[in-house]
Parts: C-alpha cells; sequence; structure tokens
C-alpha cells in the first residue's frame, strides 16, 4: 500500500510540475542573432544569417534580438541555424535572459 502512496505521489508531483513548465511557456517574436552581435552585425561583408553562424561557430550562442532586448537561446540550434539573420517566433520558457526553445519557426 505504501508503494501506491509513493508512486501517486511522484506522479501528482510530476503532473504538477508538467502544468507549471507549460504555463510559464511564453511565445517571442524577433530576429535569430548571436551572442555577441545582437542587433548589429560586425562582419559588414557577410549577410547577418552568414554573420550569426560564423560567431556561433567561433563559440557564442545563437540569441534572439526582440523589442530592444537580446535572449540567449538554448536548444533547436540545427532549426535556428537555418533561421539565422530572419524574423521567427520562438517558443519556449525564460529564466533570466536566458530563454529555452521548446519550438521555433519563421514568422509570416
Amino acid at each position: 500500500m505504501k508503494s501506491r502512496t509513493n508512486v501517486a505521489a511522484a506522479l501528482t508531483f510530476a503532473l504538477a510540475g508538467a502544468v507549471i513548465a507549460f504555463a510559464q511557456q511564453q511565445s517571442f517574436n524577433g530576429v535569430v542573432t548571436d551572442s555577441m552581435c545582437g542587433a548589429a552585425h560586425m562582419a559588414k561583408d557577410k549577410t547577418p544569417a552568414e554573420c550569426t553562424r560564423m560567431c556561433v561557430k567561433d563559440g557564442m550562442k545563437y540569441a534572439l534580438a526582440a523589442d530592444k532586448k537580446l535572449y540567449t537561446l538554448e536548444g533547436h540550434e540545427a532549426e535556428l541555424s537555418k533561421l539565422a539573420g530572419q524574423r521567427v517566433t520562438v517558443k519556449g520558457t525564460l529564466k533570466g535572459n536566458t530563454l529555452s526553445v521548446q519550438e521555433v519557426a519563421a514568422s509570416k
């Protein structure tokens, strides 16, 4: 009987955590860039997409420039690479200035 109670408690705790995480998911619109350049790319001989990919290859993180703020992006790097320099909608969980990406798509 005790193990059944422990399982029920664990499931309840997991469900509560999932509900809280889902409730904190937000949607942001902006441009995929990198954590060093932000909205103003430094490599003037490259497109914003090329500059972003180059900076990420050199150790920077993907970032989202949105409403004069810069959010560091975590996760979905392959998709972010394809969308570098483009306007996107990112859905994810924000903690400080870091946005954990759950979904990213080009803006329409």
